[in-house]
């Protein structure tokens, strides 16, 4: 195998791809980088099923607009391409269901991809039970899905994982945070061998959580224009200010909620 690659469906290229617009592309290749990008057990080389994918993520990896990011997710589910369910495997495949449970959304792809089984890796297979089969109640929870819980390291795990690979998992976490910088700090790349600067990150992580701190570390590029906001342009600096920056943006949730201009993000 090419290092650093995910599987991808060959059902994607040879004929699903022209029936997709590029919103639904992306959102399609997003979902499976998410799930068949991570190994799940190095012994089986099998790849992780589902992935909760918060809407920012979202609209981040993909640059598109939250609207038009909402229409690719729901032509995506209608077409077969991916599922969303809830933390408790209901399949949400309508707008109104999705919102009415927020943000913890679990993705996966559909059965225009899975219906023929895929070969992931040499002697590795997805096994008969991620083949979806339509049951006779769609919004049934396919037993076999182990959802994160608590004790999970990060969004990035379906199952605790442990030693070396927690590590690993750990550290791939927090070097896509660190490239999120890219966008306020010229020399972000000098914040990979920062042990400091990770440590930092760590400690974020276990406090807030990977998506407040994803959302934070994204907003830094409309809060550093603003004259009133404390800049921020490494994990050191968001750490030591990160109650200002919060305090900044509730500021603006209540001035909009007043009807009253605010800086957009």
């Amino acid at each position: 195998m090419i290092p650093n690659t995910t599987p991808t469906p060959n059902e994607l290229f040879n004929g699903e791809m022209r029936k997709m617009s590029d919103p639904e592309l992306r959102i399609v290749m997003i979902v499976t980088r998410a799930t068949f990008g991570w190994v799940e057990d190095k012994e089986t080389g099998m790849r992780k099923e589902e992935d909760w994918i918060s809407h920012s993520q979202m609209v981040e990896k993909s640059g598109k607009s939250g609207r038009a990011v909402n229409y690719a997710i729901q032509s995506c589910i209608e077409h077969k391409w991916i599922e969303a369910r809830d933390a408790e495997g209901n399949l949400l495949d309508t707008a109104e269901k999705r919102m009415k449970h927020g943000r913890k959304i679990f993705f996966r792809l559909g059965e225009a991809f899975l219906k023929r089984g895929i070969t992931l890796v040499s002697g590795a297979r997805v096994p008969p039970h991620i083949v979806h089969q339509t049951p006779a109640n769609k919004d049934t929870k396919p037993p076999h899905v182990v959802r994160a819980t608590k004790e999970t390291l990060t969004k990035e795990t379906l199952t605790k994982p442990s030693g070396a690979s927690a590590a690993g998992q750990k550290g791939k976490l927090l070097n896509e945070l660190i490239e999120m910088f890219e966008k306020v700090n010229p020399s972000w790349r000098r914040l990979f061998a920062n042990k400091t600067q990770r440590a930092c990150l760590g400690r974020l992580l276990e406090q807030h959580g990977e998506e407040k701190v994803r959302w934070v570390i994204g907003s830094l590029a409309v809060s550093n224009k603003n004259a009133y906001a404390p800049t921020a342009t490494t994990p050191l600096q968001l750490e030591e200010r990160l109650g200002n920056l919060i305090a900044f943006w509730q500021k603006q949730k209540d001035r909009k909620e007043k009807n009253v201009d605010v800086v957009k993000i």
